[in-house]
């Protein structure tokens, strides 16, 4: 069965709001470390269809860990990958077991933009942002060789909302 990561952008209020009003459904209120004042609402579903005004949404094309539910300290890494390139990077990164024996490794995922599929994004999460910061410093980083060239490599980390004052 196919999953779907769908994600919005305000300010803290009106997602609130919008959690508050679907509390049925599991809507993670994530603030990015970068920018205090940009938060993001996630929701991983089956249904490719969002509940949200303005989504942008992935395709899950593969996953790895505890993968039940999003949680933990997040770290999104895009990059934009030509046909062919994208071909060789999806072969390759779906079989990847990414960090898996790190500690502090929850779960990644290799996600595929819906309405620009050249679009790629390695999403994982952690128990902290510095199990995230150590394996990074201490590995060979799967997408380093992208660093510096024409992919358009980009990356974003996300807290929970509730942890944004601390310094986890």
């Amino acid at each position: 069965m196919t999953e779907y990561i769908h994600e919005t952008f305000g300010s803290r209020a009106v997602l609130q709001n919008i959690r508050n009003q679907n509390s049925q459904r599991e809507l993670l209120l994530m603030r990015d470390d970068a920018d205090s004042q940009r938060y993001e609402l996630l929701e991983k579903t089956e249904n490719e269809q969002s509940s949200f005004a303005v989504p942008t949404t992935y395709k899950v094309l593969s996953s790895h860990g505890q993968t039940d539910e999003l949680r933990g300290w997040m770290s999104f890494i895009s990059i934009t990958l030509n046909d062919l390139e994208r071909d060789n990077f999806l072969r390759r990164f779906n079989n990847e077991t990414f960090a898996i024996s790190t500690p502090g490794f929850i779960s990644s995922y290799v996600l595929q933009r819906i309405d620009n599929n050249h679009e790629i994004v390695i999403l994982s999460t952690w128990q902290l942002k510095k199990n995230f910061t150590e394996w990074r410093l201490t590995s060979n980083f799967p997408l380093d060789r992208y660093k510096h060239s024409q992919y358009n490599l980009r990356s974003k980390q996300l807290s929970f909302a509730a942890f944004s004052k601390q310094k986890i």
